[in-house]
């Protein structure tokens, strides 16, 4: 498993694959982003600080007859400029 799957595969781009985890008879891929990635929702700008992260799991489309699990650090940021 590597980011090539979850690009050619899911379509996502931008992220890293950490690791895939089996159990229960689903795939948990986890990701991360690169800090240098992070941008403001409002201005877009880059000058944003890291304020803590939460972690979601998203249900994606089925590999097989297997669940599959996108696990993601999602941060919380704090913008400079807006």
């Amino acid at each position: 498993m590597s980011t090539s799957l979850l690009y050619h595969g899911f379509g996502i781009r931008g992220y890293k694959h950490v690791s895939a985890e089996f159990s229960a008879g689903s795939v948990i891929f986890t990701i991360t982003q690169d800090r240098l990635m992070l941008r403001c929702s409002e201005c877009n700008s880059r000058h944003v600080i890291c304020k803590g992260t939460k972690i979601r799991l998203f249900r994606m489309i089925p590999i097989g007859t297997k669940k599959v699990y996108l696990k993601f650090a999602i941060q919380r940021i704090l913008c400079c400029l807006c």
